[in-house]
């Protein structure tokens, strides 16, 4: 998120804790489902209308219950899994924020669940969480790729650049593979010289970079910017 220029706001909670401070306010087992699906919407229409909603499940209790703080929180065992949680957060350098009104939706999810916003928009960028599979704890995410794409703020216009190999071919891949390594766009071209400069055209290649016997003798490559015809030199 840092790389697209998206400044994250991670939240984090747990599917166990919501069950346990369920089942400290004896909400029937019957209603659960529907007083998480009614939290879920707290961000959504708002704690009044979610108390209303609840108040038909005579479960308005609940939102006090996770308005309560850490104190309250701590009774319950599963918020230790919070605590480690960010605990390796912190490790990481990872900020993230405990929402006990965080639900997401899916009713498979059993242990930690996480949403990543932006202030920019509403909407849920990433999201995830834990579940079982077959007998194994697992762990999925899901990227919203068109509202990450509409926020990003990156420069798509990259510099593309085309080797020419003059029979060295491999030394011609080393040197691309340099370049690719300092994350440069970078292709071979392996057919005839005479060619080669109408292929950078093609493609759109800016600069091209001869490699020959002679060059790599001289450790000194011929660079061509091809939008402008001048010519300098890459010294390896």
């Amino acid at each position: 998120m840092n790389k697209l220029g998206i400044e994250p706001i991670i939240l984090v909670n747990n599917r166990s804790l919501l069950n346990e401070i369920l089942n400290d306010n004896k909400i029937k087992e019957k209603d659960k489902e529907q007083v998480l699906r009614e939290i879920d919407k707290y961000d959504k229409i708002g704690e009044k209308e979610v108390r209303a909603n609840l108040k038909k499940l005579c479960a308005e209790k609940v939102v006090d219950a996770l308005k309560k703080g850490e104190k309250y929180f701590c009774k319950f065992e599963s918020y230790k899994e919070i605590l480690e949680l960010m605990k390796y957060c912190k490790f990481y350098g990872v900020k993230a924020l405990f929402s006990p009104t965080l639900i997401r939706g899916l009713s498979y999810y059993n242990k930690n669940v996480f949403e990543i916003k932006t202030k920019d928009i509403r909407e849920t960028l990433i999201a995830g969480g834990s579940y079982k599979f077959n007998d194994v704890q697992c762990t999925g995410v899901a990227f919203g790729l068109d509202r990450i794409a509409m926020l990003a703020k990156i420069n798509l216009e990259k510099e593309k650049i085309l080797f020419i190999s003059l029979e060295q071919d491999k030394e011609a891949i080393k040197l691309a593979q340099k370049l690719r390594d300092k994350n440069k766009i970078v292709s071979i071209y392996y057919g005839k010289p005479s060619k080669a400069l109408d292929y950078a055209n093609a493609y759109d290649f800016q600069k091209v970079i001869f490699v020959g016997e002679k060059e790599l003798k001289a450790k000194k490559f011929m660079i061509k910017d091809m939008k402008t015809g001048k010519e300098s030199i890459l010294k390896i």
